[in-house]
């Protein structure tokens, strides 16, 4: 998966390599369903919201990842901050999705209701480096999983949107084959993963009840100060 590659499994691999120097890796970069068996796949990474039920595949669970929706401070103290998640819908969107029929997004209230806001997405593409980057230079609001965007909103660069409001958390997990008969580079690999995955997803969480908040008042002061700084190179 894409996110996985970005982060945070990018952040562990050049440490597998330095342990294990004789092991070669071939990654395939997709969001796609690949068939391990019939593909010849070792074992592929996943994120979904419930583990597959396949007795044929070996499933290891490495932990939780969220989602958020987030943006710039810069395209925010622009277009407003959404108060409710039908504001969305006023808002330009950049989303993950490729699929022109699931553009939506769906969000989970403090109190157990559920919002599904249909987007009418400006960029649409399953590129997280990307929508980070356009979110960062303010085009619009993005879903981003925690792992990927957690340094942006703690830097300042991003700011979670609707923070009240939650979003499905997908599982992030390991299938392979089955560990009989598998090859030792493979179980060394999984291994590795499974010791050092969860902390990195881990070290990714946010607190949006104090982080983000902290965050979002930053941003604002920022936006004040900038004003003010406006009027005073005018004045003069």
């Amino acid at each position: 998966m894409p996110g996985l590659v970005a982060s945070p499994t990018h952040m562990i691999l050049p440490a597998f390599l330095d342990k294990y120097p004789k092991v070669r890796l071939q990654l395939h970069v997709n969001n796609r369903r690949v068939d391990i068996i019939n593909e010849g796949y070792d074992v592929a990474l996943r994120v979904r919201a419930k583990l597959d039920d396949d007795g044929s595949l070996v499933m290891r669970s490495f932990g939780q990842i969220q989602e958020l929706l987030v943006a710039s401070p810069k395209y925010l103290n622009r277009a407003g901050r959404p108060k409710v998640p039908e504001d969305l819908a006023e808002h330009v969107t950049l989303s993950i999705s490729e699929d022109e029929a699931r553009q939506r997004w769906e969000l989970h209230g403090p109190d157990g209701e559920v919002r599904r806001i249909e987007l009418n997405p400006r960029l649409a593409g399953f590129d997280f480096p990307l929508l980070q980057s356009m979110a960062k230079d303010g085009y619009g609001i993005t879903l981003l999983p925690e792992t990927v965007c957690a340094d942006a909103v703690r830097k300042g660069e991003l700011e979670v949107v609707l923070p009240e409001w939650s979003l499905p958390q997908g599982i992030c997990h390991a299938v392979f084959a089955s560990r009989r008969g598998m090859l030792p580079a493979v179980r060394v690999f999984i291994d590795f993963l499974a010791e050092h995955l969860p902390q990195q997803i881990e070290s990714s969480r946010l607190d949006c009840g104090g982080a983000c908040a902290e965050a979002k008042e930053k941003a604002i002061a920022m936006a004040i100060d900038n004003t003010k700084a406006g009027k005073v190179k005018k004045a003069s």
